[in-house]
């Protein structure tokens, strides 16, 4: 057997493999004699039928199988050995001339290969990226204190609709099969529809046009009692029975309200609250400054850094792989979609080979465990011990999916960690409402 590489530039290579009679002959005689104990063939014994009727029926099948499997063996150890970083996997080449199984005795196989580039990352180069500590504002805080108010609070009847009450009644359109009792909240209407309602009474009749009631189609579609593939489309006269009219008055912020919510004693009173949201806010926007970081690095580095692929390869690469779904104009497409991501991917591997970023089994494990028991609590289940603990989370990390989501997991805390000790960031304080109009520009 001869294997030989030429490399058509930097990304792209071809292998070519010969195989000779030579290198399959014996192994094909121990099958083609297994074969002979095992067959049977009128006029014959078990394991008696000539060599030349046995080669006759199964040699060329038997030749093509061995001849295969050292043609793959030799690709894999040549990668393997050499430690050639693939794109993809290698696929046939263009010229890769069709074979005659049936007569021929030395074969050649070509093959592509896509090259990974070589990257260079120097995270200390980069500039203008800044990791943001958000802060919970006072807007953020009042909407948490004022949700609340609202969910804690009680209702009282009232005589006439006003801008912000509560209306009970029923929706129907015959001709529709409509017929929902419902509560409507003022706030959830158009202008329009607010407008009609107010001042109306228990027993009113307030008719609409089904387009111009709510401000979300699927606050509608909960409120009429419809189908989801009905709502969008939905344009019709409805009627709505007043029978009841309320108004929601908020809590007061006292102790006897943060006892029963949050427990007695926790929190004495409206300016602990405050304090309390406040900090727990900030540590659940603790993760939305680490991602903003996390895509603030990788878009400086794909801006920076210049990334070149085996274009041809991988385009034809994906149509291959796709076992005929795809067609090659649309395997071009499917290259444009994913070209950043496979870029990105790649500096990824590469910033964790230069700055040593490792990942072990015990840290997905234990990170799996903590997982379990939150889940656990959360839903009122007794934490079982250490040792049922460990069956479980070994049993979850047996789904491949599960185990590459938690490794990310993982993998995105230690390049936070990294990008915040290697990169040169400028440390910011932005509120939370600030923070996302930011993002919106």
């Amino acid at each position: 057997m001869h294997i030989e590489r030429t490399d058509s530039d930097n990304l792209s290579a071809q292998l070519n493999i010969k195989i000779d009679e030579k290198d399959y002959a014996e192994k094909v005689e121990i099958r083609l004699k297994e074969y002979r104990k095992e067959m049977e063939m009128p006029g014959f014994r078990k394991g008696k039928a000539p060599m030349g009727l046995v080669k006759k029926k199964y040699e060329r099948a038997l030749i093509a199988d061995e001849v295969n499997n050292q043609m793959q063996d030799a690709i894999n150890n040549y990668l393997t050995e050499n430690k050639v970083n693939l794109l993809g996997y290698p696929i046939p080449s263009e010229n890769q001339k069709e074979i005659d199984w049936k007569t021929e005795t030395t074969f050649e196989f070509n093959y592509d290969l896509g090259l990974a580039p070589e990257i260079d990352v120097d995270l200390s180069t980069l500039e203008g990226i800044i990791d943001y500590k958000i802060t919970a504002d006072k807007k953020m805080i009042d909407e948490e204190v004022a949700e609340i108010q609202q969910q804690y609070g009680s209702f009282s009847d009232l005589d006439e609709v006003k801008k912000d009450s509560y209306i009970l009644g029923t929706f129907t359109n015959e001709a529709e099969n409509i017929n929902s009792q419902t509560t409507v909240n003022m706030v959830e209407l158009t202008t329009k529809a607010q407008k009609a309602f107010i001042g109306k009474k228990k027993g009113d009749i307030v008719e609409f046009k089904s387009t111009e009631l709510y401000k979300d189609p699927h606050t509608m579609m909960h409120a009429l009692n419809i189908d989801h593939d009905r709502i969008h489309d939905l344009d019709v006269p409805l009627k709505f029975e007043v029978s009841g009219v309320f108004e929601l008055k908020p809590a007061e912020i006292n102790k006897e309200l943060l006892d029963k919510v949050f427990g007695e004693g926790k929190i004495e009173d409206k300016e602990g609250l405050r304090k309390f949201i406040k900090e727990n806010f900030e540590k659940e926007l603790e993760s939305i400054s680490d991602n903003q970081l996390l895509n603030d690095v990788t878009e400086k580095l794909l801006e920076t850094i210049e990334i070149k692929l085996p274009e041809d390869f991988l385009k034809r690469w994906i149509e291959i792989d796709s076992e005929g779904k795809i067609t090659g104009e649309q395997a071009v497409q499917e290259y444009e979609k994913s070209e950043k991501g496979l870029k990105y991917q790649l500096l990824e591997e590469a910033i964790t080979k230069k700055y040593d970023i490792k990942i072990t089994y015990d840290e997905i494990l234990s990170l799996t465990k903590d997982l379990l028991i939150q889940q656990m609590l959360q839903y009122g289940q007794q934490v079982p011990d250490e040792a049922q603990l460990e069956e479980i989370a070994h049993n979850v990390l047996k789904n491949e999916e599960e185990f590459k989501r938690l490794s990310d997991q993982i993998l995105k805390k230690k390049l936070v960690k990294l990008y915040k000790k290697e990169v040169p960031v400028q440390k910011k304080r932005i509120g939370y409402h600030k923070f996302l109009d930011l993002n919106k520009k």
